[in-house]
């Protein structure tokens, strides 16, 4: 579906248009005249000829010609019929404001409103509209003044409120567009970020989102992305109904939707925020900054800006420079002798307002070998004196001159949100999380393609058939993952028979389809070491009353001690993935999990292990023993293969045991379609 003229469109048509102060149609028009709209405008509506100087037609189908964006104000009962107008006409696509459809439980309305569209681009419906500032184009249902200059900036909302604070803050800086999808009946996120990572003067996407959406079509627009170097911010709110669906089980609740979004964005290069301020004021600093591995410096001339830098930049993971001895020296004799040469560097006020003073620290400073970044924070109280206001002035000129003499472009930073100087970003944060992410390596289109293929592939109706723990365990051992030695047997002669022929001690678990919480009814019995213990044992497991109908025992051989694993491999999310986390049956409260779309492999495995907040555990720190953490990363992987071959919805190992040389799986529950 190709939206290029809904995104810059040179003519428009306005359905409903009127004079009417507070209405959509009213309020678009005025939008268009304030904003300098120099393209064709046409209102329709069946008896006027003219709206606020605009002509006016009696219907679609009385223009000389299709339009490239249709915008519909009008009531839901008549928005398909227009829709369908406009398709026929050949027009570029629609706007709808019009709610009453799918977000109260309408569908059957939102169903004639796809039909209708087909393949006709539709913003909407129960959105604000669309924003294309190179076009001078607010197809927008409040008031709305775009700023002079079209920015590197494009937003998607979910919603439309957002959108409009969105377009408010600082006079909507940077932007190049913004789209309040509403409920999103055709034209999607997913769509949008596709089209827009090749859309002239768009570096940086930035998107609110309420749900999921298609796992694979979104993988796939940010592998575009990823192709165009067009970064990605993200504001995701609520959870979606997918992570509740195998709530039976440990996974739901270890690796949630929103985790599995998370990955898949990190995945793609992007940022994770959580207000709508940081979605704007990070994208800007990614607009604004570039990829290098380097450290970054950050220079002020306060103390607490400096030691607040330094706690920031470690929560963001954004790696600060160690300056080098030459530069160590240059910085001694630029320096007032109450300042020390660190990174953050407080070049104190001492050389308050002297250009000069503060562009020979920050060119010193960048043009160290390990710096790649230059971040000059610096506030701009509103209401200043001319004088004042001059020093503030002067101070930051040299902030900026000094990256500029080093060929190093500055990152211009308040700290304090209201008191931005113009083009700086706002709020140290936003920042450092932006730098953090173009210090890492680009992202990989074809790992996101792949991603792209695996989600595709997934389950579409997740299921809730759970199979009898020894036939999951079955499937595990004919890939390879190692289970514990076992048998299944039908009564108690038989479990002694097997628990001798497998060696003490055993454990026995009742085994039957659908039973996966075995604890909650005392249907196992660990650590037992004698005939006896195990005929009494599963003599007493079979009198359970709330028995599935022909339950089996399950006897296993009891796993020697070691590092608790839960593992686990899962569709349940927007993109199929696998969790590892330490802890097992901890591992919720933990809350120390690493969660990777599939497909995957063990070096990437080992990676995230690695990351851990617990990984010493296995990695032998503090003079510890070493685990057979590969041995672990192999099993991770079979099982997210695994899952993707027989098309499953869940496989969950908790706990997998991790000792010096194997990693076994001791409980196993697998969800099929």
């Amino acid at each position: 579906m190709d939206i290029s003229r809904l995104i810059r469109p040179r003519s428009i048509a306005v359905i409903g248009a009127t004079e009417r102060p507070g209405s959509y149609a009213h309020t678009t028009l005025l939008n268009l005249i304030r904003n300098g709209y120099a393209g064709t405008v046409i209102g329709v509506h069946p008896t006027r000829k003219e709206v606020l100087s605009f002509r006016c037609v009696p219907s679609l189908q009385d223009l000389s010609e299709s339009v490239d964006a249709v915008v519909i104000a009008t009531p839901a009962e008549s928005v398909p019929g227009y829709l369908l107008q406009s398709r026929e006409l050949g027009c570029g696509g629609a706007v709808v404001f019009a709610a009453g459809f799918a977000e109260i439980g309408n569908d059957l309305a939102q169903a004639d409103l796809i039909s209708a569209a087909g393949e006709l681009p539709v913003i909407g419906p129960n959105g604000n509209g669309l924003v294309s500032v190179p076009a001078r184009a607010a197809l927008w249902g409040d008031a709305a003044l775009l700023p002079t200059d079209a920015g590197p900036i494009a937003l998607i909302t979910q919603s439309g409120n957002i959108g409009v604070v969105l377009l408010a803050h600082r006079q909507g800086l940077g932007l190049h567009s913004i789209f309040s999808v509403g409920n999103s009946a055709v034209v999607d996120s997913a769509m949008l970020i596709d089209s827009l990572a090749t859309t002239d003067g768009v570096r940086v996407i930035g998107a609110y989102l309420e749900g999921d959406g298609d796992g694979a079509r979104l993988a796939r627009a940010l592998a575009k992305c990823a192709q165009n170097d067009v970064r990605v911010v993200f504001l995701k709110a609520g959870r979606s109904s997918r992570g509740r669906a195998a709530g039976a089980a440990h996974t739901a609740a270890v690796a949630g939707d929103q985790k599995v979004f998370e990955a898949l964005i990190q995945e793609a290069g992007g940022i994770l925020v959580h207000e709508p301020v940081a979605l704007i004021e990070t994208a800007r600093a990614l607009a604004i900054g570039h990829r290098d591995a380097r450290g970054a410096a950050v220079i002020t001339c306060s103390g607490g800006d400096a030691t607040l830098a330094a706690d920031l930049a470690d929560d963001a993971r954004a790696i600060l420079a160690d300056f080098g001895a030459p530069t160590l020296q240059a910085l001694a004799g630029l320096l007032p002798k109450t300042a020390t040469a660190t990174n953050p560097l407080d070049h104190t006020n001492l050389v308050w307002a002297d250009t000069e003073a503060v562009a020979a620290i920050c060119e010193t400073v960048a043009l160290d070998p390990g710096v790649g970044h230059l971040l000059y924070v610096q506030d701009l109280p509103p209401g200043l004196p001319a004088g004042p206001r001059a020093e503030w002035d002067a101070t930051r000129a040299g902030g900026i001159a000094g990256g500029g003499r080093a060929q190093l472009s500055t990152m211009l930073v308040s700290s304090m949100p209201g008191q931005e100087p113009d083009d700086a970003v706002g709020g140290l944060v936003s920042a450092l999380k932006a730098v953090a992410a173009l210090q890492q390596p680009a992202p990989d289109p074809s790992r996101l393609l792949q991603i792209a293929e695996c989600a595709s592939r997934a389950p579409i109706n997740l299921g809730s058939q759970y199979l009898a723990e020894h036939t999951a365990k079955e499937f595990l051992r004919a890939v390879g993952i190692f289970v514990p030695k076992s048998q299944v047997v039908a009564n108690s002669d038989a479990a002694v028979s097997a628990a001798a022929e497998i060696g003490f001690p055993v454990a026995i678990k009742v085994s039957a389809p659908g039973l996966i919480h075995k604890s909650e009814i005392g249907a196992l019995a660990l650590n037992l070491a004698t005939a006896n213990e195990v005929r009494d044992a599963s003599a007493q497991l079979l009198r359970i009353p709330v028995l599935p109908a022909n339950p089996e025992l399950l006897v296993e051989a009891m796993v020697e001690t070691g590092v608790e694993v839960f593992v686990a491999a899962h569709s349940m999310g927007i993109v199929p993935c696998v969790v590892v986390g330490i802890g097992g049956i901890w591992a919720e409260i933990m809350n120390d999990v690493a969660v990777i779309p599939l497909p995957t492999d063990s070096n990437r495995v080992v990676r995230e292990i690695g990351r851990l907040r617990g990984a010493e555990l296995l990695t032998g720190g503090r003079g510890q023993q070493v685990y057979a953490i590969h041995e672990l990363a192999q099993l991770v992987v079979r099982a997210g293969n695994l899952l993707m071959d027989e098309h499953w919805t869940m496989i969950e190992l908790n706990p997998v045991i991790v000792d010096g040389s194997t990693a076994i799986a001791v409980d196993a529950i697998i969800c099929t379609q």
